[in-house]
């Protein structure tokens, strides 16, 4: 009996011993025929003590103005540099047109011509400007040129102006109504506005004018403050556009008005409100003389 227990201990030592490699071998770790995957590193602790700084947004990317190639550039300055010419050519053209109307008026006015103004250059008004050139002098050519224009104007006006009657007279029968009050709308020696006094002057010495001060701006032809003479037309704008105020040239700058706050009175052309106001000039008399550019 204790023979048989001695070797049962030894069959089961023995039985334990040869199980143990199994065991060993079946705790060892798995090894896999597919790839491992990289270990992910851990982030590092954050101290509140030293806060991380924000990282900022990387900024949209602009894109760079697309280049203008330099033949692009140069056709682009041609084309407006191309139509500056144009409207300054079209400029030209509408300025020579209403004055070679006016050259037509002119011509009729003096009998070379009976056609109707039309701002166009015909054959018909070349004609009668080549006629016209040739009675006064001038360069026969037919064509509307400075002196051309220029003597029209002086002998159409010289045709429909006042004649015989002087500047000096003008002048003088002006001073006679010195201090007469102003009116509006006034017309005779118990109270003037600017128009009626001029007109006024103008009717004592047979010489006919319009009632309104932008009336008489019309008549006759222009002249420059330096070609003034005694008897012309001064114009100024006052109280409305265009030439609202006229007064008739004495002389060494002067000229008689019928001013709103003085009545008659004889005033300067340098003076600050005159001066500032000042509109233009017509000579209306023809005895006054040819005006020269």
């Amino acid at each position: 009996m204790k023979m048989k227990k001695k070797l049962a201990s030894v069959l089961t030592v023995i039985m334990l011993a040869c199980s143990l490699p199994w065991q060993a071998q079946a705790a060892a770790p798995i090894v896999s025929n597919k790839p491992h995957k990289a270990p992910v590193a851990t982030p590092p602790a954050v101290s509140e003590a030293r806060p991380v700084k924000a990282v900022p947004e990387p900024a949209a990317e602009v894109k760079a103005p697309k280049q203008v190639k330099p033949a692009k550039k140069a056709k682009k300055a041609a084309a407006k540099k191309s139509k500056k010419t144009k409207d300054k050519q079209q400029s030209k053209v509408q300025q020579s047109n209403w004055r070679l109307k006016m050259a037509q008026q002119k011509l009729q006015v003096l009998g070379f011509s009976d056609e109707r103004p039309s701002g166009r250059m015909t054959e018909a008004t070349s004609t009668a400007l080549k006629s016209f050139q040739k009675q006064h002098k001038l360069k026969a050519d037919g064509e509307l040129n400075d002196a051309t224009y220029h003597k029209l104007t002086w002998e159409a006006f010289a045709k429909e102006g006042i004649p015989k009657v002087k500047g000096k007279e003008i002048v003088s029968r002006a001073a006679k109504y010195k201090g007469v009050p102003y009116v509006f709308g006034g017309t005779t020696t118990k109270g003037f506005d600017c128009s009626g006094y001029v007109q006024y002057v103008f009717k004592d010495c047979k010489a006919k004018l319009p009632r309104l001060a932008d009336e008489q701006a019309l008549q006759g032809i222009f002249v420059t403050q330096k070609q003034l003479r005694p008897g012309d037309l001064v114009f100024f704008t006052t109280y409305a556009a265009g030439a609202s105020h006229v007064g008739i040239y004495a002389g060494d700058g002067q000229f008689w008005s019928a001013s709103s706050s003085k009545g008659v009175i004889l005033s300067s052309l340098k003076d600050d409100y005159w001066k500032q106001r000042y509109y233009g000039a017509r000579r209306v008399l023809i005895t006054n003389g040819e005006v020269y550019k």
